[in-house]
C-alpha cells in the first residue's frame, strides 16, 4: 500500500506556508529597502564631497561663484562646477523632469516640507539632477537672512548650498528623514549635515517619531552618522 499526503494535509501545510510568508516577507522587504538607501546614501554624500575637492583641487572659485542663483545663472554655475565631477543621465535648471512627481515632499510630520515644489523639487530657482544610480539631487544657494540659518546655522552675512538627496529617486515614500537627506556647503565648513551646529539632544529630538515642527526630519542625516550609517527603526517604521 501507498504511503502519501492526503489533499487535507497539503492544504494545511500550503496554509502553514502561506501565513508564514505573509508574516515575513513585508519585514524582509521593508529591511532591504532601508539597506539600500543607507547603502545608496552614503555613496551619495561621498559624490558630494568628491564634487567639492575636486573643485578645490583644480583651484575653481566656488566659494566665490556660490551665491543666491537666479534663472540665468543656474546652467552656467551646474556646468562649471558639477557637471564635470558627477555620473548623470539628465538636469533640469527650476522645471519638472529630474525629480520624482509622486506628490508632495514631506516632514516626519506628514506635512508638506518648506519651499516643496511637486514635481519640480524643493526650493525656488534650482537645479535638479538625475543620477545613474537612481538618485535624485536637488540644489538651491542661499545668502544672507534666510531660514538656511535655522538649518544649517550659517551667519547672516553667509552664502552656501543647501543640497536634498532623494536616495530612491522617484520611488516613496518621498519623506525628509526616510529618503531624502539634506546636507549644506558653505565656503567657510565645506560640506556638512544639516543640523551640524545643534546638540545631540536637539538632533535626536528633531529625528524621532516625537519630531515636530516645520523642520522635522532635517537633522536625520547627523543621526544617522551618528550611528553608523544607519537609519534608526523609531524612523523608519513611522506610516506618514
Amino acid at each position: 500500500m501507498r504511503k502519501g499526503f492526503t489533499l487535507a494535509e497539503v492544504l494545511i501545510t500550503l496554509g502553514i506556508i502561506g501565513v508564514v510568508a505573509a508574516m515575513t516577507i513585508p519585514s524582509l522587504i521593508t529591511k532591504y529597502q532601508k539597506k539600500a538607501i543607507e547603502t545608496k546614501f552614503k555613496e551619495d554624500f561621498s559624490i558630494i564631497q568628491q564634487v567639492i575637492r575636486s573643485n578645490t583641487a583644480n583651484d575653481t572659485e566656488i566659494d566665490m561663484a556660490v551665491k543666491d542663483f537666479d534663472t540665468n545663472y543656474l546652467k552656467t554655475f551646474f556646468d562649471t562646477y558639477f557637471a564635470p565631477y558627477m555620473k548623470y543621465s539628465h538636469v533640469c535648471y527650476d522645471k519638472e523632469g529630474c525629480w520624482q512627481n509622486r506628490g508632495s515632499n514631506k516632514t516626519l510630520t506628514g506635512q508638506s516640507c518648506l519651499n516643496d515644489r511637486k514635481g519640480i523639487g524643493i526650493g525656488l530657482n534650482i537645479i535638479t539632477i538625475k543620477m545613474y544610480n537612481g538618485t535624485n539631487i536637488c540644489i538651491d544657494a542661499f545668502q544672507g537672512i534666510n531660514q538656511m540659518k535655522t538649518i544649517f546655522g550659517i551667519n547672516t552675512s553667509g552664502r552656501g548650498l543647501s543640497i536634498y538627496i532623494d536616495a530612491n529617486g522617484d520611488s516613496g515614500p518621498n519623506v525628509i528623514g526616510k529618503d531624502i537627506y539634506i546636507l549644506t556647503y558653505t565656503p567657510e565648513y565645506g560640506i556638512v549635515p544639516a543640523g551640524y551646529h545643534e546638540s545631540l539632544r536637539i538632533i535626536n529630538q528633531n529625528c524621532s517619531k516625537n519630531a515636530t515642527g516645520m523642520y522635522a526630519g532635517y537633522f536625520c542625516l547627523m543621526k544617522i552618522k551618528n550611528h553608523g550609517w544607519q537609519i534608526l527603526d523609531e524612523v523608519w517604521n513611522l506610516k506618514i
